[in-house]
């Protein structure tokens, strides 16, 4: 993540949190405390919810912690605000990807000016002040302006709370502050309403921003990609659409299927050029001019090692059609395909998503073709066939064979030998070399079913009680 000003001025203008020395006592809500008993810190007093109307220790929410506690809590601020921002980067996919190639963290910024205003001694614990409010209401902004929905806002806010509440509570248990369960309710009752505050201020900003920016970036961009996703949208509503939007209307497009099971929680550059539909059920991109000069080099750049998928180049009418066939390549293919930390082109999968189209169909073919294999050890099996396959692909050259499997030439003919005695001729006749070819594909991408599992037993001369035992070896 990139790293939030811990000191200083912060976004906006707005003073970033300072690191006091320790606070003195004086300086927390309420009246002065005296020390208490078995310890050497001055503790802040709980409100005395039987006080009368009018008293002072009722109108003003207090700290329910020590002083000492407070001080130390101030200076991991700016180490428990980048975690947070981090937590919600990682759990809310939108924040995967930034609008802004700079160094500025706007979240990471806003979160380390409200823990700094929640922990300072001299203002109430359970009220933003105007300089934190302002900041989350541009925040919220901001958030509109780079395409993301106050929904996505609202889960990045929450999932920030959750880990600053939890770093919170376990540096109050670590040093031992003796927290009563009627302190630590008071506290938590004032957390929320803190909190809840500063996501109003931001969904206000962010809604206040979309009605801002009505027919022009924001929000339309939003409805162009819904357009794009449909069948067979219109032509002429599909120039209106992008017209609002701001969006220079392409010839061709790919559309991106991102798979929202592996966040990654540093931003990556996205750029304005490209169709952010990450606020879907099914979160996607739509990256337009795909096969232009360098864009691959853009490709590479915005995706970085997150898994997905990038369609087949089509017309920008059939978005849906590109969109469609990068989901079902998204859903087939291998968790270790997907997993290379280079962003996946479907167009060079396509054999591969052929057979993991029809398991069935693949698995039958593999079982008819290389039936003399299943007679083999597990072990020796699998050295077998991933030899057969590189002597394909390598145009039955032994030395290449044996360079691509990076083992020595004279074990690659040996196991040539074996193959040749397992399959006969068949092996090098031109009308079924893409039936091997195939089924050792298959083989390799589909796991062996449950009956697979007795290729590799075989009986034994042991013999237990007069009865002959058999054992699986690999």
């Amino acid at each position: 993540a990139r790293p939030c000003a811990p000191t200083g001025r912060v976004a906006g203008g707005t003073e970033g949190p300072t690191m006091p020395s320790d606070p003195p006592a004086d300086a927390l809500p309420g009246p002065r405390p005296s020390p208490g008993r078995g310890h050497g810190t001055a503790r802040a007093h709980l409100p005395d919810t039987h006080a009368p109307p009018g008293s002072t220790d009722r109108a003003l929410p207090v700290r329910p912690i020590d002083a000492e506690t407070v001080r130390r809590l101030r200076w991991l601020i700016p180490e428990i605000a980048a975690e947070a921002a981090e937590t919600a980067r990682a759990q809310v996919l939108a924040y995967s990807w930034d609008r802004r190639p700079n160094d500025r963290d706007l979240l990471c910024e806003a979160i380390t000016a409200s823990i700094d205003a929640f922990l300072n001694p001299a203002g109430p614990p359970d009220e933003p002040p105007p300089r934190v409010l302002g900041l989350f209401r541009s925040l919220g902004e901001t958030e509109a302006d780079d395409g993301r929905s106050p929904e996505d806002l609202r889960a990045a806010l929450s999932a920030a709370t959750g880990a600053i509440a939890g770093r919170l509570a376990e540096e109050t248990v670590r040093h031992r502050t003796g927290l009563t369960p009627q302190r630590g309710g008071t506290l938590v009752q004032l957390g929320l309403a803190y909190t809840d505050r500063l996501q109003q201020e931001a969904e206000a900003g962010c809604l206040a921003a979309e009605e801002r920016d009505a027919g022009q970036a924001g929000p339309e961009r939003r409805r162009i990609v819904e357009l794009l996703l449909r069948p067979c949208p219109e032509p002429h509503r599909l120039k209106d659409a992008a017209a609002h939007a701001n969006w220079p209307l392409p010839q061709t497009v790919a559309a991106i299927a991102v798979d929202r099971r592996q966040q990654t929680a540093s931003p990556r550059f996205l750029p304005a050029d490209v169709l952010s539909g990450l606020h879907l059920d099914a979160p996607c991109l739509i990256f337009p001019d795909p096969a232009g000069p360098g864009r691959r080099a853009v490709l590479q750049t915005m995706l970085g090692d997150h898994p997905s998928v990038i369609g087949p180049t089509v017309e920008v009418t059939r978005t849906a059609l590109s969109l469609r066939l990068a989901r079902r390549c998204l859903e087939l293919l291998p968790p270790a395909t997907l997993r290379t930390r280079t962003p996946v082109h479907l167009s060079e999968h396509i054999p591969t998503l052929l057979l993991l189209q029809n398991p069935e169909l693949a698995r039958s073919l593999a079982d008819r073709k290389l039936a003399p294999l299943r007679r083999l050890r597990p072990s020796q099996r699998s050295r077998l066939a991933g030899t057969l396959l590189a002597y394909f692909e390598c145009g039955f050259n032994g030395n290449s064979t044996a360079a691509r499997l990076r083992t020595h030439p004279q074990t690659v003919r040996n196991r040539i030998r074996q193959l040749n005695d397992l399959l006969g001729p068949d092996l090098y006749n031109p009308a079924y070399a893409l039936d091997y070819l195939m089924a050792l594909h298959a083989w390799r991408l589909l796991p062996d079913e449950p009956h697979d599992d007795r290729a590799g037993t075989r009986t034994t001369g042991t013999r237990t009680n007069g009865t002959r035992t058999t054992r699986k070896t690999a």
